[in-house]
């Protein structure tokens, strides 16, 4: 008890000083239940405490301290955000199982703390004098955030504009600035509660910015409302067929596993359609529907290629995802992860072009720095030769009767603007008419995966005008329309197996994102540059004490 009391007695001051510190970690945490699907908003709040501590005194080596205090919070936010990663080790448990799947998670979670490190080194050293400096705050927040999701390949996974559900009021300034836009919306607004000053009497001069933000997120709220209401959606004569089997990843492996899924695609993709409706014009698999090749799915000698060849109606096309082969004109024979289109006409059956995903997932895909990290034990999760190799940058595409659409491959939809094709106008031939994102969300099992994927990738729809259809074997498969709602009577979630038939809307008007597209981050990034010239002038030139 003795040792206890003394330990007591000297931890006792340090919690007294440091105690910002410790609660850095639990603002990361409750910004990070702010997104979907836990949805907890008023944990955006956070980010006015971290404005506020790191603002407050932080020790002789403020640098130091401001960059611990922004990895902490960080690395909560993320292993919240992102502990469904675990489950994707847990698919091969004998290769891979806890032993790697817990250090993944950490290494994720504390590697992108790191940008929350830099961030507040940034601000801390460079955020000008008085309540304006929230302005800077949400400004260099957001520059380090589309830097997170650019370089390295990028990992945009909850950006901070996503906290908004996709198809919600406030989700719809997405259109208007992108989700990296609404990302620095965001944090502005909750931001600004950290530069309260409290006055005695009526004076309300301190709380002026956090008045305005309120006025600012009701005015938002009204905007987003009103294109809700006055968007109107339209739709096709084109019915598309998802199916979603309801298969965990780890059950496609074995031989009578790939029986029992090849059969289940096969029957829900000839089932006829509800009576008095119109057979699908197209079905559409996910990615990893099958755990073989095409090369060998569709092998002369196989037995599933004569079933294959006479699955399909006259005219009726199919879109699925597969690993395949290819020859690279620079790098030779090598992997690829592919969405492939099929048709049936004229009793033959014809393949009609591949698209070959862009952004692989690191670690899952492909091994970044393999030669180092190769020796101390890690491997990509898909064992396919040397792993995959991404194709040309995504951009719309045509195969044969199918309507021009924008392919994404599981990952891909998290990212913004991979298609930077500018439009004329809304008629434009070149502009797709809808989204295919094909994923294989069985690697997040039963987690927050799923419907954090989902809401992220329909912030695509958003951002475009265009409507998606979306395809997992598991996970949460559907119809998100344009403004990013997903049509509930063709939501098939998480456990659900079955097949739904929808007829495709018509594409709305070009957004102002889908004309400026990075041009809203690149004004962000001026705007962070432009205060930290001020914030540098302001220290060499006005050489007075801290009086915030």
């Amino acid at each position: 008890m003795n040792k206890l009391a003394a330990l007591r007695d000297r931890m006792e001051p340090w919690v007294r000083r440091e105690w910002r510190l410790l609660l850095m970690p639990v603002a990361g945490l409750l910004i990070g239940l702010a997104q979907p699907p836990f949805g907890f908003l008023p944990g955006l709040l956070g980010y006015a405490y971290m404005l506020w501590a790191l603002d407050k005194h932080v020790g002789t080596r403020p640098l130091r301290q401001a960059f611990v205090m922004g990895w902490l919070a960080g690395s909560a936010y993320f292993l919240i955000s992102c502990f469904w990663i675990v489950e994707a080790f847990l698919v091969d448990r004998e290769t891979f199982g806890l032993k790697m799947g817990i250090p993944a998670d950490l290494a994720l979670g504390l590697g992108m703390g790191l940008f929350w490190g830099l961030f507040g080194v940034l601000y801390r050293r460079f955020a000008p004098k008085g309540s304006i400096r929230f302005l800077y705050f949400a400004a260099a927040f957001s520059f380090l955030e589309m830097t997170r999701g650019m370089i390295f390949s990028g990992f945009p996974w909850n950006p901070s504009g996503a906290t908004w559900r996709a198809g919600s009021a406030m989700s719809q300034i997405a259109a208007f600035v992108g989700v990296y836009g609404l990302g620095f919306l965001t944090v502005l607004i909750f931001s600004s509660v950290g530069v309260i000053r409290r006055h005695t009497g009526r004076d309300l001069q301190g709380y002026t910015a956090p008045i305005a933000m309120v006025l600012t997120l009701c005015g938002l709220f009204v905007l987003g409302e009103y294109r809700l209401q006055t968007t109107r959606i339209t739709y096709s004569d084109y019915v598309v067929r998802v199916v979603q089997p309801n298969i965990g990843q780890a059950a496609k492996w074995s031989k009578d596993g790939f029986r029992h899924v090849f059969r289940d695609y096969v029957a829900m993709t000839k089932a006829p359609p509800a009576p008095g409706h119109k057979w699908p014009d197209l079905v559409i698999w996910p990615e990893g529907a099958l755990p073989v090749s095409s090369d060998d799915l569709f092998a002369n000698d196989s037995w599933t290629a004569p079933v294959m060849v006479t699955m399909l109606r006259e005219n009726q096309s199919l879109i699925f995802g597969a690993y395949r082969s290819d020859n690279d004109p620079k790098l030779g024979n090598v992997w690829r992860n592919s969405l492939i289109a099929v048709q049936q006409h004229e009793n033959v059956f014809e393949i009609q072009g591949y698209y070959n995903k862009y952004k692989l997932v690191p670690f899952g895909e492909f091994l970044p720095y393999e030669d180092v990290l190769e020796r101390i034990g890690f491997t990509e999760l898909v064992h396919i030769g040397d792993g995959f190799t991404p194709g040309k940058r995504t951009n719309p595409v045509t195969y044969g009767s199918i309507p021009r659409f924008l392919p994404l491959i599981c990952y891909e939809g998290i990212f913004p603007s991979l298609d930077m094709t500018k439009y004329t106008s809304s008629d434009d031939r070149l502009r797709p008419k809808w989204i295919v994102n094909i994923s294989n969300d069985a690697w997040f099992g039963p987690t927050t995966g799923p419907q954090q994927h989902m809401n992220l990738a329909s912030f695509r729809a958003i951002e475009e005008g265009l409507p998606m259809v979306r395809s997992t074997p598991t996970g949460v498969s559907g119809l998100i329309d344009p403004v990013g709602r997903i049509i509930p009577e063709t939501r098939l979630g998480s456990r659900d197996r079955g097949m739904r038939d929808i007829t495709v809307p018509n594409p709305i008007g070009l957004t102002p994102y889908s004309e400026t597209r990075f041009w809203i981050p690149a004004l962000v990034s001026c705007l962070v540059l432009i205060f930290v010239t001020v914030g540098i002038l302001s220290r060499v030139v006005i050489r007075t004490p801290d009086n915030r």
